[in-house]
Formats: structure tokens, C-alpha cells, sequence
């Protein structure tokens, strides 16, 4: 299993991607779509009761990250999300990263997504990347406390395993594409004094 990461105190702000594409195909996913996928979801849980996900990738039962799955999804949406993905975790200069879950999220006008910490299990051997895609100026994240607006056009790091929530004050709902991601050679860089952890 891969060691534990190194969480940010909140939020690192890792690099600047270009989502443009990605963008447009989210805010094309139908109303019937997103209901569809979500009542698929394995992530069902109350806090989200006013977000909706699309799955693509997931951690079976949140365990091992290197025990994860891919849904149908995944396989049409691949070629539009790597190369976000890869932008995004470029800081990282991983040698051969994973990525065990990646999902779109949109979160409600007008609704919050509850505090909570995502535990233990998988989420401490991760790093859990944010990516806005759809947003406005009263959408903000909530992490220890402290309220950031994250910015399109960008890749943050989030703590998750800490108190963390979110609030869309807008008039639109917000979309993010969330992953994951850890360094599979783990073993080699540990052998030689290389870090996963920035």
C-alpha cells in the first residue's frame, strides 16, 4: 500500500491548467445525466445532499488506493481529463502517478456541502486535487475554517482528511472535477531517498 502523504495546512494552489474542453463538456452532461450517474455513485453520503457526481474512477470501499476501478465513463472521458490531470500534478514530478479516483462534482446554487473529514482508509495516502470548472465569486471552500474562493483556470490540493465544506452563495451551480493521485513507485523513490511529499 502506498506510505502517507503529505497534506497542505488547507489549500495549495499547485499549478495553472487549461480545463477549457473539459469545461465544455461538463456544462453539456444533462440534467439526466447527472441524476443518473448519481444514483450510481459509491461516495453517497449526507453531506452531499445538494451535490450530484459523475464518477469515472473510485478506491474500492476507500481502502486501498491501489485497489480502484474505472466505469464506463472513464473510457470516452480519458482523453479530454489527462491532460488536466497531468497539468495539474506536474509540482509533484511523480514518476509513474495514479490516479485512483476522478469525478465531476456540482454542487447546487444557493446549497452547502456540510463539514466533514473524509477519515482514514485511502484519503491519507493521496493527494485530492480540485479543479473548478464552473463557478462564481460567491462559491467558496471551507477548510479548518477558513473560507477560499478557488479560481478556474487553476489546480489546488486540498486537506481532506481535515474539516473541510463548501457554499454556493451564486445563482449557478458549481462544477469541479476532483481527483486523486500518488506515486505508484513508491517503493523505488523510498529506496532512493526521493520524497512524494511537496
Amino acid at each position: 500500500m502506498p506510505p502517507k502523504v503529505q497534506k497542505p495546512l488547507n489549500i495549495r494552489l499547485l499549478n495553472s491548467v487549461d480545463a477549457q474542453k473539459l469545461t465544455a463538456l461538463a456544462q453539456r452532461v444533462s440534467s439526466t445525466t447527472w441524476g443518473d450517474e448519481d444514483g450510481r455513485k459509491e461516495n453517497d453520503f449526507d453531506v452531499f445532499h445538494h451535490t450530484q457526481h459523475v464518477i469515472f474512477r473510485f478506491i474500492r470501499d476507500n481502502r486501498d488506493p491501489e485497489d480502484c476501478y474505472a466505469n464506463p465513463a472513464w473510457d470516452i472521458w480519458e482523453p479530454v481529463l489527462m491532460p488536466v490531470m497531468q497539468a495539474a500534478i506536474a509540482p509533484y514530478q511523480f514518476r509513474k502517478p495514479q490516479f485512483p479516483k476522478a469525478m465531476l462534482a456540482k454542487l447546487a446554487a444557493g446549497h452547502t456541502i456540510d463539514p466533514h473529514y473524509d477519515g482514514a482508509g485511502s484519503n491519507q495516502r493521496v493527494h485530492k486535487i480540485h479543479v473548478p470548472l464552473v463557478t462564481n465569486s460567491e462559491a467558496t471552500f471551507l477548510v479548518n475554517g477558513e473560507n477560499f474562493h478557488l479560481e478556474t483556470g487553476k489546480a489546488y490540493e486540498v486537506n481532506n482528511i481535515v474539516s473541510h465544506g463548501a457554499a454556493n452563495g451564486g445563482p449557478e451551480d458549481r462544477i469541479h472535477f476532483i481527483f486523486e493521485v500518488f506515486e505508484s513507485d513508491y517503493e523505488d523513490a523510498q529506496q532512493n531517498g526521493a520524497t512524494a511529499n511537496v
